[in-house]
């Protein structure tokens, strides 16, 4: 978790409806190498799910035009990349955003770790914060 007088990012979320919520244990982007990253969450292949961001923002000054970057690779290739615009926020919080609906894709091709790594920045591209975990898509949910 990456933390600027801004901006304090508090959770990272994945929700599948019928499932138990699953946070995500956050690994600063940046800081690989100080410990051994988290297990990637285990997650159906087919599944439906949403990620919820928790947040805060500081007493610096308000936020404008806040973004969060997603960047998604496998096997070192990128495989997704989408910019989602979160708005404006007041110093304060916390603040819960859930991002819209994603569909994981089926199949065994697709059946492999992913790694992701989320950017938050403001209208005017300063980066407030990163984070870094991963997921691992399996024929069936873990017993």
């Amino acid at each position: 978790m990456n933390v600027t007088s801004d901006f304090e990012l508090l959770g990272v979320t994945i929700q599948v409806e019928g499932r138990p919520d699953m946070p995500v244990r956050l690994a600063p982007a940046r800081a690989r190498g100080t410990e051994p990253p988290p297990a990637p969450l285990v997650l159906r292949e087919g599944s439906e799910f949403r990620v919820r961001l928790e947040f805060a923002v500081g007493a610096g000054r308000d936020l404008e035009g806040l973004r969060f970057i997603d960047e998604r690779t496998r096997q070192g290739m990128t495989v997704g990349h989408q910019e989602i615009l979160l708005g404006d926020y007041r110093r304060g919080g916390p603040y819960e955003i859930v991002l819209p609906p994603e569909r994981l894709p089926i199949g065994h091709m697709a059946r492999d770790v992913y790694q992701v790594i989320g950017t938050f920045a403001d209208k005017k591209g300063r980066i407030l914060g990163c984070e870094s975990h991963s997921f691992e898509i399996t024929k069936d949910w873990p017993h």
